[in-house]
């Protein structure tokens, strides 16, 4: 039977695609058969990904494709739609990146509810969220694999900051970086915490006088009417020389979080978090909000507390010390007994 990772190779930046990417490599060199199924508007010319120019077509042509293994990697609920719809044929794992199937009702509940009875495995990093799910859909517990969404970065994927990116940090005794796929509000709140940051820096520059700047990457600013709210705030805290917004660039986050003495993930909701394992993997120390289970190496505050945020921020910033940390499990090779049972 064919195996197929269902998903997005960037980009988009992000870090479900940067999960795809790393996985399809992954399962490509244990299983040269195994390929990424890629529905990013852009493509790919690696050997293991398999691009789709017709999004809806990839999904009718399973009514009558020979019987594949589909890993699904969507968060879209209208993909997780058409899934329900044309994919009833074909052994389904699905991995689950973030909360929000746990906002659903109407018929959105009755896709994700479908699907989750269809599945061979449910995939996803946090134990802590079974009940959620279980008090929200009907399935049975035993489908549940708890496994981590991180792949290390590789060695071949380091490329080296841009001039204005180093420029930044060489300007500042101490460098802060922060993330978000989407600036979002929603039902959580500020999903990526920006606000907060923004509050924080103004205690740590207009208060207390430290030399600091921050790193905000965002890897899709489609949507600008947040951001430019934002960028009213910091400007009229007189904070604009030290904010950084890196747009869509290309740029390897992981090489921002090395570079800079902290990382912050100050997010209202969150599975896991790509970025706080690849800044605490590269020695950076983290400070991350307590939404979802973190690694034992990041120092936690609690969710949406400006003041327990400037603690913990300036108790790191001041101790100087960076981190060591290990991924804790081979997710490929996880993965690839999970296929094999099929």
């Amino acid at each position: 039977m064919k195996k197929e990772i269902w998903g997005f190779y960037p980009p988009p930046l992000g870090g479900i695609s940067i999960y795809c990417k790393r996985l399809a490599e992954k399962m490509h060199e244990l299983d040269s058969s195994i390929v990424l199924r890629n529905f990013a508007s852009s493509s790919s010319d690696k050997v293991y990904v398999e691009n789709v120019h017709n999004r809806i077509w990839q999904f009718v042509s399973l009514l009558f494709a020979r019987k594949r293994l589909i890993h699904s990697q969507f968060t879209n609920i209208y993909m997780l739609l058409l899934l329900y719809i044309f994919g009833w044929r074909h052994p389904l794992v699905m991995t689950l990146h973030n909360r929000r199937l746990v906002l659903l009702d109407g018929w959105k509940r009755k896709v994700v509810n479908g699907l989750f009875k269809r599945a061979r495995y449910i995939v996803y990093n946090d134990s802590s969220y079974t009940a959620a799910l279980r008090e929200k859909y009907n399935f049975d517990t035993d489908k549940v694999v708890i496994l981590p969404t991180y792949i290390s970065p590789s060695k071949d994927e380091c490329k080296g900051l841009t001039p204005d990116i180093e420029a930044f940090c060489d300007r500042f005794t101490y460098t802060i970086s922060a993330n978000a796929y989407l600036l979002v509000k929603n039902v959580f709140g500020d999903v990526y915490g920006l606000e907060q940051i923004i509050e924080l820096m103004n205690r740590l520059v207009n208060k207390d006088r430290m030399d600091v700047g921050l790193v905000f990457c965002i890897a899709d600013a489609s949507d600008t009417t947040y951001l430019e709210e934002c960028r009213a705030k910091i400007h009229a805290l007189n904070l604009d020389e030290h904010f950084l917004f890196v747009l869509e660039s290309d740029v390897n986050g992981f090489e921002v979080w090395a570079r800079t003495n902290l990382f912050l993930r100050p997010t209202m909701s969150d599975m896991e978090g790509v970025s706080v394992k690849e800044a605490l993997e590269f020695g950076t120390p983290v400070v991350a909000s307590d939404v979802c289970v973190r690694p034992r190496e990041a120092v936690l505050y609690k969710k949406a507390d400006v003041d327990d945020l400037y603690e913990k921020v300036v108790g790191v910033l001041c101790s100087g010390k960076r981190v060591e940390y290990n991924p804790e499990i081979s997710v490929p090779q996880a993965l690839k007994r999970i296929y094999d049972s099929f």
